[in-house]
């Protein structure tokens, strides 16, 4: 049986609730020179974003922290875990996973959707459980799209 993600509308406070609640989040782009930005890592990285809701209205914000698995010196798998922040509802913690590749798009899923656990939540989300799938962006401007179930 699919668990589904107990929680409140994603839309603005008063709005209609989604059949699917979905979320945009972009991630913020370092202003200055970093061990990411140069290519160079230690197997872990960490990221920020901005979150969105369908109508494109800033709602909050999310972090999230990934440990490349790491198989002869080549990069398999990222683990991933990470918080996402609706301003004045609460909290949605989730855990992923996803595969990279080599090259110049390291960091991109080889596989189109990835599909992570809602670990929990506060607030709002308080009772907050099941599935989020994560469309990875077309290109380094797009948002990352956050489709919950």
């Amino acid at each position: 049986m699919a668990a589904t993600c107990g929680y409140v509308t994603m839309g603005p406070s008063g709005g209609p609730e989604e059949t699917i609640p979905t979320l945009f989040l972009t991630q913020e782009r370092a202003s200055t020179a970093s061990s990411e930005s140069s290519g160079a890592h230690d197997g872990q990285l960490a990221n920020r974003f901005v979150v969105r809701d369908r109508s494109g209205a800033t709602v909050g914000g999310a972090y999230e922290s990934c440990v490349d698995g790491l198989v002869g010196g080549r990069a398999l798998t990222a683990y991933c875990s990470g918080i996402i922040e609706i301003s004045g509802e609460g909290k949605i913690a989730f855990q992923a996973s996803r595969s990279v590749t080599d090259g110049p798009d390291a960091k991109r899923p080889v596989v189109p959707v990835v599909t992570g656990v809602v670990t929990g939540g506060t607030g709002a989300y308080d009772d907050a459980g099941g599935e989020m799938d994560l469309t990875p962006p077309g290109s380094d401007a797009d948002p990352w799209v956050a489709e919950f179930r």
